[in-house]
C-alpha cells in the first residue's frame, strides 16, 4: 500500500541566499516521526547548528502541515511554525489554524524550510509545482492586512491563502508573530523577528490537487461520528457562542486572573462585569466563523460603534486578550481591547509578549522606575487605555519607550536594573499570560512548558471544570484531573497532555477539539482512527501516544542541546513563589518543596534525570532516537 496517502507528497526546500529550491519525499521520515511538527522537530534539532542564533542566516525555519490537514477530519487545519526560540534560545513553536496549511497540502507539500537570508526583502509564492521567490519591495513596511490583500489582488481569479509579518517582525521585535488569514497568529517564540531576519515578508501559496486517504469510506464515517461528537458536547455551544472569553467569568471568580501585572489575581467585579463575555457578545460580536473542515465556529468578528475607537474592526477576541490588554493592565474597555487586538494582528505583534512587556512598563511606572521623560510623554497609569494603543505602534517601529520594550520584558528589566527584574513576569525567558498559582496542574504545566509559559502545550484546563472523581478517572485514571488545588496526580496528567499535544501537532488537528477542553469530546483513540484509516498504517492509542512522547522529547533535546536549559529552568517566576494569590489563602500558594517534589514525579514519568532533567541515554534508544544520545 503507497505511504503517501493523507500526505502532500513532498518536503520544500528554499535558500534565501543562494535562492536554491528543492524537495524530497515526506513518506521516509513520516514512518518515525508521523508528520507535522514531528519531522520540522526534528529537521530543527539535527541541522539547526548550535552556535546559530534565531536571527542569523544559518538558522532554520520551519513550516508545516500535519497528516490529516486537508482532510474532511473535524479541525484538521493547523499550520505549525518552528524555529529556534528567540525569547529563550531553545525549542520555538507556533501553531495557527485558517486555510493556508490544507492549500500548502493541496500545492504538494507537507513541509517548508527556509535558510539563508535574501539581499532585500522576498516573499515565496507557491503555485502548485511553481515556487518562485519574488520582489517584496512593494509591501515591505506594509500590515499583515495590507500584504494579504496586495498578494490576493495580484494573483487574480485563483486568490493564494498568504501568511506574512507585519513592520514588527521586519523590524526583528522580539515580540513579533506571523500572521495567516488577517488574524490567525502563530504566535510566541518570536517567529515573526525570525522571518524579518531572513527579508521573508510572506508566502503566498495556490494548490490544485488534494488530500487521498487510505480508506475513504471508513475515513468519511469516522470523520462524521467525530463531528457528531463534537457538536453535541457543551463545550462546543459554548465557544460557538461566546469563544474561548466564555471562561472569563468563571476563571475571575476562582481567583485567577492575572491582574495589575500579576500583583493581583482578580480583576475587582465592577470592572470585571465591563468586560465580561456577555457584555462582549451584546455589544460588539456581529457573527461567527471557523477554520477549514472546523465545525466548532469559535472565531467572531468584532466591530466597535462608539467612542474614541469607533470603526475598528477586528476578529478572534480570545480570552487571553481579555487577561492581556484587559486585567493585566487593569483596562476595563472592550473596544480598547478590540483596538489593541486589532492593531497587533495588523503590525504584527504577539499579543501574549507584548502585553507582558507593556504591563512590566506599567509596574516600573507604578513604582517610579520609569517617568514620563523614559516613556515620551506617556502616563503609563493602570487603565490607561490610549497608553497601550501608543505603545503598540512604538514597540514594532522600535520607537522610544518602544525600543526598550520590544525586546521583552526579561531583557528590558536587565537594561533597566533597579530591580525591576523581580516583576518581569517570564518563565525561561518567555512572557508569561496566565496566572500560575490557584490551577496547581495548569500552572506546573505552564511552567514546564518545552517553548516556555504556555499553556496549550500540557497544561490541563480540565481543572476549570467542575466534575467528579469518579468521572475523573473514568477518562484519566487520576481522581484528581479536575480538582485545582492539589497536586496529586498533577504530574502524570501533564505528561498525557503533553504527548497528545505533540500527536495533535503531527496530525494539524485543533487542541480544542479534544478531552483537553471537554472529557466528554475526542480523546486519542479517536485520533488513531482517523490517522490509521487515512494512512493505511494502522496505529493504537498506545503506539500514537507513544509517537507523542518521542516528538516532546526532540523538543526537549532542542531545549537542551542548544538552550543549555536545565532544572532551575522549570521553575515559576520569582512573584509566584513568594507572593499568594489574592484572597490569601495558604493553598493559593506555590510552595518550593513541593514543586520539587512535581519535578521529580514528572521527571521520571518522562524518563529524564532528576538533577539534570536531561533525558537519559536509555531513555533515548529506548524511544527510538539514538542518533542523539551525545546530546545528554
Amino acid at each position: 500500500m503507497s505511504k503517501d496517502f493523507s500526505l502532500g507528497g513532498k518536503i520544500l526546500h528554499i535558500d534565501l541566499t543562494s535562492r536554491e529550491i528543492s524537495t524530497e519525499p515526506t513518506a521516509p521520515h513520516g514512518e518515525r516521526f508521523l508528520g507535522g511538527m514531528g519531522i520540522s522537530a526534528w529537521k530543527l534539532l539535527k541541522d539547526h547548528a548550535p552556535g546559530v542564533s534565531a536571527l542569523d542566516p544559518g538558522a532554520v525555519l520551519a513550516f508545516n502541515a500535519g497528516v490529516l490537514v486537508g482532510t474532511i477530519a473535524p479541525t484538521a487545519c493547523r499550520l505549525g511554525v518552528l524555529s529556534r526560540n528567540v525569547m529563550t534560545g531553545g525549542f520555538g513553536s507556533a501553531s495557527a489554524g485558517g486555510h493556508f496549511a490544507p492549500e500548502l497540502k493541496y500545492a504538494g507539500y507537507d513541509q517548508v524550510f527556509v535558510i539563508g537570508k535574501a539581499s532585500k526583502p522576498v516573499y515565496v509564492r507557491i503555485d502548485d509545482d511553481d515556487v518562485s521567490i519574488e520582489d517584496a519591495s512593494p509591501i515591505w513596511g506594509k500590515t499583515t492586512w495590507e500584504t494579504d490583500d496586495f498578494l490576493r489582488n495580484k494573483a487574480g481569479s485563483h486568490e493564494p491563502e498568504v501568511l506574512s509579518i507585519g513592520p514588527a517582525g521586519e523590524n526583528l521585535v522580539t515580540l513579533a508573530n506571523i500572521v495567516v488569514n488577517r488574524s490567525r497568529s502563530a504566535s510566541r517564540c518570536g517567529v515573526g523577528a525570525v522571518m524579518g531576519a531572513k527579508n521573508l515578508k510572506a508566502m503566498a501559496v495556490s494548490g490544485s490537487g488534494h488530500v487521498a486517504v487510505a480508506d475513504p469510506e471508513g475515513f468519511m464515517d469516522a470523520s462524521l461520528e467525530m463531528t457528531k461528537v463534537l457538536m453535541q458536547a457543551v463545550t462546543t455551544k459554548e465557544l460557538r457562542r461566546y469563544g474561548t472569553p466564555v471562561s472569563f467569568n468563571r476563571w475571575n471568580e476562582l481567583n485567577t486572573v492575572p491582574t495589575r501585572n500579576f500583583q493581583e489575581t482578580r480583576m475587582p467585579a465592577e470592572l470585571a462585569a465591563n468586560i465580561e463575555p456577555d457584555v462582549l457578545r451584546r455589544d460588539h460580536i456581529t457573527r461567527n466563523f471557523g477554520c477549514f473542515a472546523c465545525p466548532i465556529h469559535c472565531t467572531h468578528y468584532q466591530t466597535v460603534e462608539d467612542g474614541p475607537y469607533a470603526g475598528t474592526k477586528g476578529e478572534k477576541i480570545e480570552h487571553e486578550n481579555l487577561w492581556d490588554f484587559g486585567t493585566k493592565l487593569g483596562i476595563d474597555s472592550l473596544p480598547a481591547i478590540i483596538k489593541g487586538s486589532s492593531l497587533c494582528h495588523q503590525l504584527g505583534l504577539d499579543i501574549d509578549n507584548v502585553s507582558g512587556a507593556i504591563s512590566w512598563a506599567f509596574e516600573c511606572f507604578q513604582r517610579g522606575l520609569l517617568t514620563t521623560e523614559d516613556t515620551g510623554g506617556l502616563e503609563l497609569e493602570w487603565g490607561n487605555h490610549p497608553a497601550l494603543i501608543e505603545l503598540l505602534g512604538r514597540i514594532a517601529r522600535r520607537e522610544g519607550i518602544g525600543e526598550l520594550l520590544a525586546k521583552g520584558s526579561r531583557e528590558a528589566a536587565r537594561t533597566l536594573g533597579k530591580g525591576s527584574e523581580d516583576f518581569a513576569i517570564h518563565v525561561k525567558g518567555q512572557e508569561l499570560a496566565e496566572e500560575l498559582r490557584v490551577f496547581k496542574g495548569w500552572g506546573f504545566g505552564v511552567v514546564v512548558s518545552e517553548r516556555g509559559g504556555a499553556h496549550t502545550t500540557g497544561a490541563p484546563i480540565t481543572e476549570k471544570m467542575k466534575v467528579s472523581e469518579d468521572v475523573s478517572e473514568e477518562f484519566f485514571g487520576i481522581r484528581t484531573a479536575f480538582n485545582p488545588h492539589t497536586y496529586e496526580g498533577k504530574a502524570q496528567l501533564v505528561a498525557y497532555f503533553q504527548r497528545f499535544h505533540a500527536v495533535l501537532e503531527c496530525l494539524g488537528s485543533c487542541f480544542f477539539s479534544t478531552n483537553w477542553y471537554g472529557h466528554q469530546v475526542l480523546g486519542p483513540k479517536h485520533f488513531a482512527t482517523l490517522y490509521s484509516l487515512a494512512t493505511g498504517n494502522d496505529l493504537s492509542e498506545g503506539e500514537l501516544m507513544a509517537m507523542g512522547e518521542k516528538v516532546h522529547t526532540l523538543q526537549k533535546l532542542f531545549n537542551v542541546s542548544r538552550g543549555g536549559f536545565a532544572r532551575a529552568d522549570d521553575y515559576p517566576p520569582k512573584r509566584m513563589m513568594v507572593e499568594p494569590a489574592t484572597d490569601s489563602r495558604e493553598e493559593t500558594g506555590i510552595d518550593r518543596e513541593t514543586w520539587d517534589r512535581l519535578l521529580d514525579e514528572y521527571y521520571d514519568i518522562h524518563g529524564w534525570n532528576r538533577e539534570t532533567s536531561h533525558p537519559r541515554p536509555q531513555t533515548l534508544q529506548d524511544i527510538g532516537l539514538d542518533e542523539f544520545v551525545d546530546l545528554v
